[in-house]
């Protein structure tokens, strides 16, 4: 018995002898529980604000054309395709009935003009009242307007290109009975385009009238050619929806971009000062935005942040972080509020 005591004992000093100095500090320091990290200083800086924001290319004009009166379609004169001048009769309506009702209208404002005219006269001789003559001017201006009214529905019948641009596919046949909801094509101006696209609402009072973007359509091509569009317009307030500030531009001309489609824009806003950056490694998603860790007296401390304008390897961040701040670059999905920490290696 006692000889099994000493194996037992020698044993157990063997197999604390073959610890690590290494196992034995993390004993020590377990309750410390250190972590150290790698880290950046950041440095307030100048920065070129450039950004690059998604948009989309809309023809200068467009308009879907309908009949405003119901009626037989009696000729289409335009090919589906083509440019057309503003005021070109692209489609004409059968009015005949219409054309019927003012001839008969006519011959009844006639009558009731010669009726007016005898009663202001006999009014006029003292054999007749005042109020067969107002009567008379009633009926007179009623068929007056009833007239007008027709004139109007006549020359909807004629439906014109209400400006320049191209016609698209045609929706209708000669011949068919159409109503004011039937589509009967579309116009649109592409000689220029309108580049429409939303910005974050920090860099609203940076949008100036005239100032140049560069537009390039969404797509791997290298032989796109990125092409020059203007500022022109911007709404007056913040989208209440999306918290953005919508903007547009004006794309004179353009060869390789076609309305309809996406691009990618690149709006410089000119220099901003005291900006930070941040290696965006250290920016860490969660549900409610981005935020990132920074040294606190030895300790993590979680800091919100709205981020900006990026580059290839850094972002500009806005939110409670100064110059000199020392933000943590390592261990980002394991850090907790208030976890010690201890600086290792400084990246730049």
């Amino acid at each position: 018995m006692i000889k099994y005591s000493i194996i037992v004992l020698i044993f157990s000093l063997f197999i604390s002898s073959c610890k690590s100095d290494e196992e034995i500090v993390e004993d020590n320091d377990s309750e410390i529980n250190f972590t150290a990290v790698d880290y950046t200083v950041v440095k307030t800086q100048s920065i070129e604000q450039i950004l690059q924001v998604p948009g989309r290319t809309l023809p200068f004009e467009e308009v879907k054309i309908y009949s405003e009166i119901n009626g037989r379609v009696k000729s289409i004169n335009f090919e589906e395709g083509e440019k057309v001048p503003k005021g070109k009769v692209l489609v004409k309506i059968d009015t005949d009935i219409l054309e019927a009702e003012k001839k008969q209208l006519e011959v009844d404002l006639r009558l009731a003009q010669k009726d007016f005219n005898r009663k202001k006269q006999l009014y006029e001789d003292e054999a007749g009242t005042l109020e067969a003559v107002e009567k008379a001017q009633s009926s007179l201006e009623g068929l007056k307007a009833q007239v007008a009214l027709i004139n109007v529905q006549i020359d909807k019948g004629t439906i014109r290109a209400p400006f320049s641009g191209r016609i698209g596919l045609r929706q209708i046949s000669e011949g068919a009975y159409i109503t004011t909801s039937d589509l009967i094509t579309s116009l649109a101006q592409t000689e220029k385009l309108k580049v429409s696209f939303s910005i974050a609402q920090r860099y609203a009072s940076l949008v100036k009238m005239g100032q140049e973007i560069t537009i390039k359509p969404s797509s791997d091509s290298l032989e796109v050619t990125p092409e020059k569009a203007t500022v022109y317009a911007a709404d007056p307030t913040i989208d209440q929806k999306t918290q953005m500030y919508n903007v547009r531009a004006k794309l004179d001309k353009n060869s390789s971009i076609v309305p309809g489609g996406f691009v990618s824009i690149q709006y410089n806003l000119g220099k901003a000062e005291n900006s930070i950056q941040v290696p965006t490694q250290a920016v860490v998603p969660v549900v409610d935005g981005q935020v990132i860790w920074k040294f606190k007296n030895g300790k993590a401390e979680k800091v919100k942040v709205n981020v900006g304008v990026r580059t290839s390897d850094k972002v500009q961040i806005f939110g409670k972080v100064n110059d000199k701040d020392t933000i943590v670059m390592t261990g980002l999905l394991g850090m907790q509020e208030g976890k010690n920490i201890k600086p290792k290696k400084e990246i730049k």
